[in-house]
């Protein structure tokens, strides 16, 4: 008999809430636009509407797993006011769910709540590019840039459930200035190796040919048409992380760094820079059985992160 697991990918533009198989097969979904600026009770409220519908087609579900951006309490499921979702300040989303969908779940199915980074590295693991590998990275590179780290099998936390938050890490003295958690800063690791870091960037750069407000996609598509400032824009992006990839494989050797959504947006041009990177001046000890690669999963990747921590939790991990 197939059972199933509810999901809800939470973003700041557009929200998901995905019905799942334990082979990562999405069965149903619906995506409605955030309302972030509503705040968690509204945005909730609207997850548990779309859940309702779904819970009436599918009956009790063997679990309930939330994908969120951090900061983040992994080990109680309280989100700390992450920049892209105003007002979700100390909220436990985690009992909030327990308490208000249990009607949906079957008897001890679990709710697990975790970091979008750490979330997407999970379904990595199980269905995509990570799989095999026990020791595992996953950058989103995307909106924002976040990590999930995997030691031994398990997903890396702080002692009180914080999530790592790399996009904070310092890796120059200058690039675009971006607020990061109520701090404006420059130079940290979201402002190379995040689309609206790397928006900013071209911006900084090049203000004459890329004014204020210039889109990631514009860069992109500029880019690829082989312009010289998007190109230099991209390679600068792609050189800071793989700085970054080789300061993460020197601490944690790991088998695989995944990249995000950049990979996708900026193509062969940005991973092969960071390959380069990383090749020419990885710690070769600790960076040897590493690979750096583009998310197998693509489209897939947002509504499988949002089923893929209850997979992990169903299997002991």
């Amino acid at each position: 008999m197939t059972t199933y697991i509810l999901g809800w990918d939470v973003g700041g533009t557009k929200c998901a809430s995905v019905v799942g198989t334990k082979e990562g097969e999405i069965v149903a979904r619906a995506e409605w636009a955030s309302a972030a600026t509503q705040g968690p009770v509204a945005m909730i409220g609207e997850f548990q509407q779309q859940a309702a519908s779904l819970a009436g087609r599918f009956g009790a579900f063997d679990g309930l797993g939330v994908s969120i951006g951090g900061p983040l309490n992994m080990k109680t499921g309280v989100v700390l006011s992450p920049p892209h979702l105003p007002g979700w300040s100390e909220v436990p989303l985690q009992k909030i769910l327990k308490d208000t969908c249990a009607s949906w779940l079957s008897p001890n199915a679990p709710v697990v709540v975790q970091h979008d980074a750490a979330a997407c590295l999970c379904a990595e693991y199980l269905w995509g590019a990570a799989r095999a590998s026990s020791y595992a990275i996953y950058l989103t590179c995307g909106t924002g840039c976040g990590s999930g780290i995997m030691i031994d099998g398990q997903i890396l936390m702080g002692p009180n459930g914080e999530s790592p938050e790399i996009g904070y890490a310092q890796l120059a003295d200058d690039g675009a200035e971006m607020n990061f958690c109520g701090r404006n800063r420059m130079g940290h690791t979201e402002s190379f190796g995040s689309g609206t870091g790397v928006a900013l960037l071209a911006h900084k750069r090049f203000p004459e040919i890329f004014p204020l407000g210039t889109s990631l996609h514009l860069v992109a598509q500029r880019a690829q048409e082989g312009d010289e400032a998007a190109v230099c824009v991209v390679r600068e992006s792609a050189r800071r992380v793989g700085q970054l990839c080789v300061t993460l494989a020197a601490l944690f050797s790991p088998q695989v760094i995944v990249l995000g959504s950049l990979a996708r947006y900026l193509g062969a041009l940005w991973v092969e820079e960071i390959q380069s990177v990383f090749e020419a001046t990885a710690l070769p000890s600790n960076s040897r059985g590493t690979t750096i690669v583009s998310s197998q999963l693509g489209g897939r990747l947002q509504d499988l992160s949002a089923i893929a921590p209850v997979v992990i939790k169903q299997l002991g991990r």
